[in-house]
């Protein structure tokens, strides 16, 4: 008896490690869960196709010597920039009807919060539009082949690599051009050119996978996995 007695209890030793090891190895190796922010939503409020992989945290607006001059954390929201504070500014002067451009730093704050639908041929495509329309503006080809619609391309594509629930800051320039306006009593002041700016944030694969030809996909914010749309991005003195 004692011989089978010790059996089963070394068999059961054995069988309860073997468990333990199991559930220790499935644990390490858990399959990134998406967060609930990535269940976003096409521009017409409709559940979008695939689920978004970013959200934009923040965007902060950078002087000449690499300090913070300004956030947005959203959309429609306003920012003024001194032209004397840019990285690099064509008018210094305060002539009535002169033109000058404002070039800045400007640092993306970027949350991963899903794992991508389809990977990445090139990378993560990042770009702007001064268009009013914002996230409604569509994907109109500024030339044969061309995919990307009424904006344009900041840099070269992005890797993003992060895991789900992590955040990297990305930074890049972008200038804004203004005009000085005499306002009478207010003096000569600088007003820029664009009243609005939006971001947008492709994968640049999944961005095609969408029916581009049917709403609510036509338009360009329901095919990005990350925008913010209409910043009031202001040049002061």
């Amino acid at each position: 008896m004692k011989t089978s007695h010790g059996y089963f209890s070394a068999v059961f030793s054995v069988s309860v490690f073997l468990i333990f090891t199991l559930v220790f190895s499935c644990t390490d190796h858990d399959v990134p869960v998406n967060l609930p922010e990535s269940e976003c939503v096409a521009v017409d409020g409709s559940p979008r196709l695939y689920p978004c992989e970013f959200v934009i945290e923040s965007i902060t607006f950078l002087d000449k010597n690499g300090a913070d001059l300004g956030m947005v954390t959203g959309s429609l929201q306003n920012v003024s920039l001194s032209r004397f504070l840019a990285k690099s500014n064509t008018n210094t002067g305060s002539v009535a009807g002169t033109n000058g451009a404002a070039k800045f730093d400007l640092r993306m704050r970027i949350k991963r919060v899903a794992s991508p639908s389809f990977p990445v041929a090139v990378g993560y495509l990042l770009g702007y539009t001064h268009n009013g329309a914002g996230k409604m503006i569509l994907h109109t080809p500024s030339f044969p082949g061309d995919t990307y619609g009424e904006r344009t391309k900041i840099g070269s594509p992005l890797t993003l690599d992060m895991p789900v629930g992590d955040s990297r800051e990305v930074t890049f320039e972008q200038i804004f051009p203004y005009e000085l306006i005499d306002t009478g009593p207010g003096g000569v002041k600088p007003f820029a050119f664009f009243n609005v700016t939006s971001y947008f944030l492709d994968n640049d694969v999944t961005t095609l996978q969408f029916n581009r030809l049917v709403p609510p996909y036509f338009y360009v914010g329901s095919v990005v996995e990350a925008y913010y749309e209409k910043l009031g991005i202001r040049i002061i003195d």
